[in-house]
């Protein structure tokens, strides 16, 4: 017993004089940044990874035309949507990101920025733990930790591109800044996050409410004022002249089909409203990201109430959320879950002359939380072998080849695989898996169609056979590779 006790002495002492080190102004200057590369660069690596692997989808390739239309000084009407790029959610903070493809291939570009944009996060939530909440060296990192392994964040990351993700660190930081005392910091991280995506003005009237009750009044009018009149504005001029009518009809069909419809909808139909929020999507959903850090955000309900009715607009819309469509609609509420987790562990620890001090019980506790969840729901959990990722096959093989003999103006129809690597053009359509596809639907107004097998599951034998010879009868140049893809193009005009 006596040397298990000197070793924790020691242990104890040396954890201790650790925490020292790192208490100071340097770490909280250094620190944060360095953590903050380290995960830019992991997420990059992850994603990155998994586009070599052709594993990226619609969302990708939707941006990756949208930019190189925006670069070609097109009009950015999307053919993989049918939509304009800016019609959904006038996310218009995207054009200076799309330079920059103008310059560096867009596919690693539009992800690598994602992955930085994740990573910086670190920063300010750093800032809300160390210099607003007061927190230790320990629980500070126990915080840094619990992101940095948070599964709805690794979901964000390997979910294509989305600008609402990119406008997460903008959120965070608008948070840390006004609570320093920094309005006009303030109010340009509000508005750059507001230009990455329109409905994040809600997001930001919420944290108007935050600023309010941090006894920051005038701060927290703007932001309230700001927000509630810029998604509104975008919602009824812009958005509704691009999308020719109410942008998210199909979303709020039940209630009606027009701005005011939908909210005279709402507001008389309490009983399908408080029904959707409560089911268990529902449920779900706020269990995704509450369990990952111990429920311990619960513990600072005045950070998390602000979102609660933004939030319920989203989980009331007959959208999907969840990785791989749609998730990308809960980042106002995985940054308010992020600012309330520093308050709960300063609200239950003691403070000392300088900092709180918060039980190591309860900083083991939220580790061991967000690891287990990590592992267990982390789409780049370990179960996931992401080492393995990046690897080609002979079926990526074929895709390069394919790829190689589509030329720069043919307009092309793809399986989703394909799709951001072929998007940089006037014309893309994405070939779903339909059980009910025909040959004319494959190659309706385009010059070139290319699949995979592993992609059309649904068509049976019988109707993959009568596709591929219906396109031959019609003069298609078809070629079927062993590898399961097959390319089809259409004859020369005589």
């Amino acid at each position: 017993m006596i040397p298990n006790r000197s070793f924790r002495r020691r242990a104890d002492f040396a954890l201790l004089r650790w925490q020292a080190r790192l208490d100071g102004e340097w770490a909280d200057r250094v620190l944060p940044w360095v953590v903050a590369a380290v995960l830019a660069l992991v997420f990059a690596a992850l994603s990155l990874a998994r586009a070599r692997s052709f594993d990226t989808g619609i969302d990708l390739a939707t941006w990756v035309q949208g930019a190189w239309k925006l670069n070609e000084g097109l009009d950015p009407e999307i053919t993989i949507t049918g939509r304009h790029l800016f019609a959904p959610q006038l996310a218009i903070g995207f054009a200076p990101i799309a330079l920059v493809t103008r310059l560096l291939a867009p596919i690693p570009t539009l992800l690598v920025v994602q992955a930085v944009a994740l990573g910086l996060v670190v920063v300010p939530l750093w800032g809300i733990a160390r210099r607003i909440c007061d927190l230790r060296v320990g629980a500070s990192l126990a915080v840094v930790v619990a992101y940095a392994v948070f599964p709805p964040v690794h979901a964000l990351n390997l979910d294509g591109f989305h600008t609402a993700t990119v406008a997460l660190p903008f959120l965070v930081a608008a948070a840390y800044t006004g609570m320093r005392g920094h309005p006009a910091w303030t109010i340009v991280l509000a508005v750059a996050a507001m230009a990455l995506r329109a409905d994040l003005g809600f997001a930001v009237a919420a944290l108007g409410v935050v600023m309010t009750i941090e006894k920051r009044p005038r701060l927290g009018a703007a932001l309230f004022v700001g927000g509630l009149a810029w998604t509104t504005l975008a919602l009824v001029t812009v958005q509704h002249q691009l999308a020719d009518g109410f942008a998210h009809a199909e979303a709020f069909a039940d209630f009606g089909d027009t701005v005011p419809g939908a909210v005279w909808g709402l507001i008389t139909s309490p009983g399908v409203v408080i029904g959707r929020i409560m089911a268990e999507d529902s449920f779900d959903v706020a269990v995704g990201l509450l369990a990952p850090l111990a429920f311990l955000p619960v513990l600072a309900p005045r950070y998390l109430f602000p979102i609660l009715p933004p939030m319920a607009l989203v989980l009331v819309a007959d959208v999907p959320l969840a990785f791989g469509d749609g998730l990308e609609r809960l980042v106002p509420a995985i940054a308010f879950v992020l600012l309330a987790l520093p308050f709960a562990l300063a609200r239950i620890g003691r403070r000392s002359i300088e900092r709180v001090l918060v039980d190591r019980r309860v900083l083991g506790a939220l580790g061991l939380a967000a690891i287990v969840f990590f592992v267990h729901d982390s789409p780049s959990s370990p179960y996931r072998e992401p080492w393995g990722w990046g690897s080609r096959d002979a079926t990526d093989a074929a895709r390069l080849a394919a790829i190689e003999r589509i030329d720069e103006g043919d307009g092309v129809r793809s399986s989703p695989s394909l799709l951001a690597e072929l998007a940089s053009r006037r014309r893309i359509e994405v070939l779903l898996d339909d059980p009910a596809t025909g040959v004319g639907s494959v190659g309706r107004g385009v010059d070139v169609a290319v699949w995979t097998d592993a992609e059309t599951e649904s068509w049976s034998p019988l109707r993959r056979a009568a596709i591929v010879d219906g396109l031959d009868e019609r003069g298609w140049d078809v070629d079927e590779s062993e590898a399961g893809v097959t390319f089809a193009r259409r004859p020369p005009p005589d």
